[in-house]
């Protein structure tokens, strides 16, 4: 693989969606709307999704991993549920692999996560995005009740760390409602900055190509920060030369000037490289005075 040089944009990559929310929201129904899907049904719920898609009917892991050509077939892959598939299909088959396994959970759970992580990352050297699909879990903290996926511990953690966006789905005044922003109540992961949306009714034309265009806002909005972040690091290479250059207070001033529209972070970096340039040149920054004047030793 390539370096990417800091002063390079990251290529678009395939992302990976983790939706859920209760049985019988429409999360299955949801996820089929993606550009050219796979799913990996678990839960036997694939004959109640009002759209029909090619569908691996799997028992067992090993139902998964015998179709592991076919995969390069499709743009989506949908895992449904991410719960059957970690916490028992991926536990019988790493226990299967390794019997010892079966009784010592924490490396079991190790090993999981593993194989879990192989197959994301052949799907995604396919080209594939994914769609992970979970129910929802209630969790009691303090008098609120919290919602977030329903998969145990160490594959939960899994799966909220590679995920790019992780949303939840619920009903408002009678209308479905996909959240991505983490709130009190619920888990959530926002990287593309996607606002709270209702999912349209099954039988609107736009509902066809839901998922695929959530999909495409998060390549969309990570390629985008990726640019933003090579431009950004662009004006800090400049503002570190004019910097390193400076040779007076005129000159350090003359930099000062230039920070009027940079962002709060950038403002606060520029500001270091400043201070510690002053130092270099024995000056310091004086308000009253507005310029940088020589350092008066304490004891004068």
């Amino acid at each position: 693989m390539a370096i990417i040089r800091r002063n390079e944009n990251f290529p678009e990559r395939p992302v990976i969606v983790t939706i859920y929310g209760t049985p019988g929201i429409g999360k299955t129904s949801m996820a089929c709307t993606a550009e050219n899907p796979i799913l990996i049904d678990t839960d036997r719920g694939a004959d109640r999704a009002c759209k029909r898609v090619d569908t691996i009917l799997a028992t067992g892991w090993n139902d998964v991993t015998k179709e592991e050509k076919e995969f390069a077939n499709y743009k989506t892959v949908i895992v449904d549920t991410a719960k059957a598939v970690l916490d028992d299909y991926l536990m019988a088959y790493v226990i299967e692999q390794d019997y010892k396994l079966g009784k010592n959970k924490l490396k079991a759970y190790g090993a999981i996560g593993d194989e879990f992580k192989f197959f994301i990352n052949q799907r995604r050297s396919e080209g594939a995005d994914l769609v992970i699909i979970a129910h929802a879990k209630e969790e009691k903290d303090g008098d609120t009740t919290k919602f977030s996926p329903d998969v145990t511990g160490g594959s939960k953690d899994l799966i909220l760390r590679i995920s790019d966006q992780v949303g939840f789905i619920t009903t408002v005044n009678n209308k479905r409602m996909l959240t991505f922003e983490p709130t009190d109540r619920t888990i959530g992961k926002n990287v593309a900055r996607i606002p709270s949306m209702e999912i349209p009714n099954e039988n609107a034309p736009e509902y066809n190509t839901f998922m695929s265009e959530i999909i495409a806002k998060v390549k969309t909005s990570i390629h985008a920060q990726s640019i933003e972040q090579v431009e950004a690091q662009k004006q800090m290479d400049e503002f570190l030369l004019q910097v390193s250059d400076c040779t007076d207070s005129d000159g350090l001033m003359a930099v000062a000037a230039k920070c009027g529209d940079l962002t709060k972070s950038m403002k606060a970096a520029v500001g270091k490289l400043m201070k510690a340039k002053a130092a270099e040149l024995k000056l310091e920054y004086s308000k009253e005075a507005n310029a940088y004047i020589p350092i008066v030793p304490k004891n004068e």
